[in-house]
C-alpha cells in the first residue's frame, strides 16, 4: 500500500514490535495492517484500551517464556520423541499461559474482550510439573525423572570414581618414571596415560593414541580396561533410560499438542494487544474518541516519529464536506503536518493509541497519499508524472469515505496548468466523497478554498521578525509565501530581490502583503486569546482554591461539633459513674447516718460539677493576653483548653515551658494564666470507665473456663478503670477449677495488689476478694 511507505508506517510498526514479548506477536507486529471496517476499528482500540488500563493497574503476567513451539508439537502429536530443550521449553509455555489465564478469569468482568484469549490458553499444570520435575533448564534429564536412571547414574559415578582413583595411581606410584608426564588424559572416551615409546611393554594394556613425534604412546592400563567397558555400557544404558523418559514425556506433551497450539496463537494475539497498550504508555498516547463518520479531530498532536519535547504540537480537524488547502513558505512544516494526521488515522485503525491530547475519529474506507519525497522526512526523489500517476489511481478506485493527502497538489509543471489541473482533482475528490488535506503554494488555490464550499484555508505560521517558521497550524487564513524574504534572509542581494518585487507587479505585491498582514492579526488574535485563556484559568485556579478553604472551614466546624459532643459524653459517663457508685454505698448501708452523709455530699459535688460542665458550654470572651511581669518561673499556671494546672519552667517570646505531672508541655504564652486567677471550682477525682454501670462482685459460677476467663478479665479491665478499690469474684467450690483460674488471673494481672479467700461471713473458699493498686 502506497499510503503507508510514504506515510513511514514501518517505523510505527518496529515501535509495537519492540514491545512485544513473544515471536509470533512480533512477525505480526511487522505485518499490521489498517483496518477500514468501523466495527472492527473499534473492537481493536477497545481492546487496546483494555490492555492499556490492565497495564497500569496491575502487574500482569509475563509472556515472554512463549516461544513459538507449534511445529515441535505438531510432531509430538504424531508420536515423535522430542529434545529435552524442546520439552522444557513447552513447560515454560504452559506455565506462562496459565498464569495469564488464571489472570483474565479473574477481572473478567473488567476485561470483557481480553477474557476470551484467557478461554483458550491451557491449564495444564499437571504436564507442566511433570516436564520441570523430570528436565534441568537445558533440557538434561534429571536423575529424579526415574528410579532406574538415579541407579545408573549413581553406579556410574561410582565406576568413574574408581577409574580415576586407579588411572592416578599409574602417575604417583612406582610406575610414574615410564610416563613422558605425570598425568592421565582422555582418548576416545578412555582414560590413558602418556609412557615413554621405549617403556611401552612394561605397562600392559592397550594403546589408543601415539604422540606425533613417536616418542609417547597413550596407554590404558588392562586393569583400567575393564573399569572403563563397565562405564560404556553404563553410559549406554543411561541414554536408554533418558529416552524412555524424554518418549514418555513427549506423549504427554503430544496428548494436549492441539490445545497448546490454540494457546500459543491466543497468548500471542493477547500480547499483541498489550504490545499496543505499551506502546501508548511509551508515546503518552491516547485512545481517539467517536466523532461521527469519516471524521478526524486533532488537540495538541505530535508526530511520533519526532522528538516529543521539541515538536510543535498540531491542532487540525477536518473530514467529508471539510477539506483543508494548507499554505505557508517552505520548510514551515506543511508536509510534516499532512504525515501525522495520515499516520494518526493509520495507527488508530490499526488500533493505536495516539500521541496527543485528545483525537475524535469517524472511520475512514481508504488512505490515500501522494506526497513528494522530496519533502520526505527521509530523502528520496519523485517526478511530476509520478505524482500524476498516484493521483490518477486514488481517483479510480476512490471510495466514499476516503482519506486524499496531497502534498503540494499540481507543482512540477507550468503554474497555470498546474493550479488548474489541482482544482479540476480536488472537486473531484469532493464529488465522490473523500476528504481532502492539501498543501499548495498557488495563490490561485488560496482564493479557490475561499470561493468554495466544503474547502477551507490553513497556513503554516512564518515569525515576519526573526523570518523564521513556528511549525504551527492556523486555520481559516491562508498563508503567505515569504519567498523573497526567505531569499533576503538566505544571502540573495538586497537589490535583486528588490528587482524581483518590481517584476512580481504591483496586484501581487498587494496581495502578497494582503496576506502577510493577516497572518500577523491571526497571531495577535491567538496571542491574546491565549492570554484571555491564560486569566480564565487563573480565576478558576482562584475560585477552586476558594472553594477548598470554605470546604476546610466546614470540616473545621464538623470536627469542633463532633469533639464537643465526645466530651459532652464522656462528661455525663463520669456523672452517671459516679452516681451509680454512690447508690451502691447506699445499698450496702441504707441505716447508715454517716453513709447517707457521705452520699448527699457527693451528690453535691455531682450537681456543682454539671454546673460547672454547662458554664464550660457556655461562649466565652474573647482571651487577654497575659504578658510578661504577669508570668515568673516556678509559678502554677492554669493552661487554656488543659483541666489540670501545671508548673511554669521558662519562657521566652511567644512559647512557654510547663511541666503537668510528669510531661514537659511547650505552649503559647498567650494560652496560659497564673493559677490564683483560675475561678473554677474543683471537681471530684471521676475516672472514666468502659461500663456504663461498675459493679463490686461478678459470678463465675457455672460458666465454661474460657468463658469464665473472658468474663474476668473484661470485669477486672472496668473495676479498674472505675477507680473501686476491691471487689468480689463469686466462683463456687466445687472442685477448684474457677477458683484456680480466678487466682492465677489474679497473681498475674498488674493491677492487682492483693487477693484473697473470702472470710466465711463473706462466702469463704467460693469466693475471692481482690485489692488494686
Amino acid at each position: 500500500m502506497h499510503a503507508l511507505r510514504v506515510l513511514e508506517f514501518d517505523s510505527v510498526r518496529l515501535r509495537l514490535r519492540f514491545h512485544c514479548e513473544t515471536p509470533l506477536a512480533a512477525a505480526w507486529a511487522e505485518a499490521l495492517m489498517p483496518s477500514f471496517e468501523e466495527a472492527e476499528v473499534w473492537r481493536l482500540l477497545d481492546a487496546t484500551t483494555q490492555g492499556h488500563d490492565a497495564l497500569a493497574r496491575y502487574q500482569v503476567p509475563s509472556l515472554g517464556l512463549i516461544r513459538d513451539w507449534r511445529s515441535a508439537l505438531k510432531r509430538a502429536s504424531k508420536g515423535a520423541v522430542l529434545g529435552g530443550a524442546e520439552l522444557f521449553g513447552i513447560g515454560e509455555a504452559l506455565g506462562a499461559m496459565r498464569q495469564m489465564r488464571a489472570f483474565l478469569m479473574q477481572r473478567r468482568t473488567d476485561y470483557p474482550l481480553l477474557a476470551p484469549y484467557g478461554d483458550s490458553l491451557p491449564d495444564q499444570q499437571r504436564v507442566e510439573s511433570q516436564l520441570f520435575e523430570s528436565l534441568e533448564g537445558d533440557g538434561s534429564v534429571k536423575d529424579s525423572a526415574s528410579v532406574a536412571l538415579a541407579g545408573i547414574r549413581q553406579r556410574k559415578k561410582s565406576t568413574l570414581t574408581r577409574i580415576q582413583e586407579r588411572i592416578q595411581s599409574y602417575t604417583t606410584g612406582r610406575t610414574r618414571d615410564l610416563l613422558s608426564d605425570p598425568i592421565y588424559t582422555v582418548r576416545d572416551g578412555r582414560y590413558v596415560i602418556p609412557v615413554k615409546s621405549e617403556n611401552r611393554g612394561k605397562i600392559r594394556g592397550i594403546v589408543h593414541d601415539t604422540s606425533a613425534s613417536g616418542q609417547t604412546v597413550y596407554v590404558e592400563p588392562e586393569d583400567v580396561l575393564q573399569l572403563g567397558n563397565t562405564l560404556r555400557e553404563l553410559e549406554s544404558n543411561e541414554r536408554i533410560e533418558e529416552l524412555k523418559v524424554l518418549t514418555a514425556l513427549s506423549g504427554k506433551v503430544g496428548a494436549v499438542a492441539d490445545e497448546a497450539t490454540g494457546g500459543t496463537e491466543a497468548a500471542s494475539q493477547l500480547d499483541l494487544i498489550l504490545a499496543r497498550g505499551r506502546l501508548g504508555f511509551e508515546m503518552k498516547g491516547t485512545a481517539p474518541l467517536r466523532q461521527g463518520t469519516h471524521w478526524i479531530d486533532i488537540r495538541s498532536g505530535r508526530h511520533p516519529m519526532l522528538d516529543r519535547e521539541s515538536a510543535i504540537p498540531l491542532n487540525l480537524a477536518l473530514g467529508k464536506g471539510s477539506n483543508v488547502l494548507i499554505t505557508g513558505p517552505n520548510t514551515g512544516g506543511k508536509t510534516v503536518a499532512i504525515k501525522t494526521l495520515g499516520l494518526f488515522v493509520l495507527m488508530a485503525q490499526s488500533g493505536l493509541m495516539l500521541p496527543a491530547l485528545e483525537v475524535k475519529l469517524g472511520v475512514f474506507t481508504q488512505v490515500w497519499a501522494d506526497i513528494g519525497d522530496e519533502q520526505s522526512l527521509e530523502q528520496s526523489l519523485s517526478t511530476f508524472s509520478g505524482h500524476i500517476k498516484n493521483i490518477g489511481e486514488a481517483l479510480k478506485f476512490l471510495k466514499d469515505g476516503a482519506l486524499v493527502l496531497l502534498d503540494e497538489i499540481g507543482a512540477g509543471t507550468d503554474p497555470a496548468e498546474g493550479a488548474a489541473l489541482a482544482k479540476a482533482i480536488l472537486l473531484r475528490m469532493q464529488a465522490k466523497g473523500a476528504t481532502v488535506l492539501a498543501s499548495t503554494h498557488y495563490g490561485e488555490l488560496k482564493a479557490f478554498a475561499y470561493q468554495t464550499p466544503g474547502f477551507s484555508n490553513a497556513a503554516m505560521e512564518f515569525d515576519s521578525k526573526t523570518f523564521k517558521p513556528t511549525y504551527r497550524l492556523l486555520m481559516g487564513a491562508p498563508g503567505a509565501s515569504h519567498a523573497l524574504r526567505i531569499a533576503e534572509r538566505y544571502g540573495i542581494a538586497k537589490e535583486v530581490v528588490d528587482e524581483a518585487r518590481v517584476n512580481l507587479g504591483q496586484q501581487a505585491q498587494e496581495l502578497s502583503e494582503m496576506f502577510e498582514k493577516l497572518e500577523l492579526s491571526q497571531r495577535q488574535a491567538r496571542i491574546a486569546q491565549s492570554e484571555a485563556d491564560r486569566r480564565t484559568s487563573e480565576l478558576k485556579k482562584a475560585e477552586e482554591k476558594a472553594a477548598r478553604k470554605l470546604a476546610e472551614a466546614d470540616e473545621i466546624r464538623r470536627t469542633a461539633s463532633s469533639r464537643a459532643t465526645e466530651a459532652i459524653e464522656a462528661a455525663l459517663r463520669e456523672i452517671r459513674l459516679e452516681a451509680a457508685r454512690l447508690f451502691e454505698e447506699l445499698k450496702k448501708a441504707p441505716h447508715d447516718t454517716k453513709a447517707m452523709d457521705q452520699a448527699r455530699k457527693g451528690l453535691k459535688e455531682l450537681q456543682e460539677v454539671g454546673g460547672e460542665f454547662a458554664k464550660d458550654l457556655a461562649p466565652k470572651p474573647a482571651r487577654r493576653t497575659v504578658v510578661g511581669p504577669k508570668l515568673e518561673k516556678g509559678m502554677t499556671v492554669r493552661i487554656a483548653h488543659y483541666t489540670q494546672n501545671g508548673t511554669l519552667l521558662e519562657f521566652s517570646g511567644k512559647n512557654a515551658t510547663v511541666q503537668v505531672g510528669s510531661l514537659k508541655m511547650t505552649v503559647p504564652v498567650s494560652d496560659l494564666e497564673p493559677a490564683a486567677k483560675a475561678t473554677p471550682k474543683a471537681r471530684p477525682s471521676i475516672q472514666l470507665a468502659k461500663a456504663m454501670t461498675a459493679s463490686t462482685e461478678i459470678h463465675l459460677r457455672h460458666l465454661r473456663a474460657e468463658d469464665a476467663i473472658r468474663d474476668l478479665d473484661r470485669f477486672i479491665d472496668d473495676s479498674v478503670l472505675a477507680g473501686l478499690h476491691s471487689v468480689r469474684i463469686v466462683h463456687g467450690k466445687g472442685e477448684g477449677v474457677l477458683r484456680k483460674i480466678t487466682q492465677e488471673i489474679l497473681r498475674k494481672h498488674p493491677h492487682v495488689a492483693n487477693f484473697r479467700s473470702g472470710d466465711p461471713g463473706e462466702g469463704g473458699d467460693g469466693v475471692t476478694v481482690a485489692t488494686f493498686r
